[in-house]
């Protein structure tokens, strides 16, 4: 099995499919994922909303990816 395969098995709800649909998706890695717009990961097959927004939860956590884009948001909100 690929490496990439199985890091992004670390994500609860992604298994050995999931896994592969999102390597040929582009989305090869956590950091990946977590980047993700919701969106564009719903357009993948077997992925529906609810399992998106917990995956991608999932991987700005592992990431630290969460804190920085609260931040982003919350500046952006005050901004405009």
């Amino acid at each position: 099995m690929n490496n990439r395969m199985k890091e992004l098995q670390q994500l609860n709800g992604i298994g050995e499919v999931l896994s592969q649909r999102l390597l040929e998706s582009s989305y090869g890695t956590i950091a990946k994922v977590a980047a993700a717009e919701e969106k564009g990961l719903t357009r993948i097959a077997g992925m529906n909303p609810q399992k998106v927004h917990s995956i991608i939860t999932q991987a700005r956590k592992m990431t630290g990816e969460a804190e920085k884009y609260r931040h982003t948001w919350l500046e952006d909100r005050h901004r405009g």
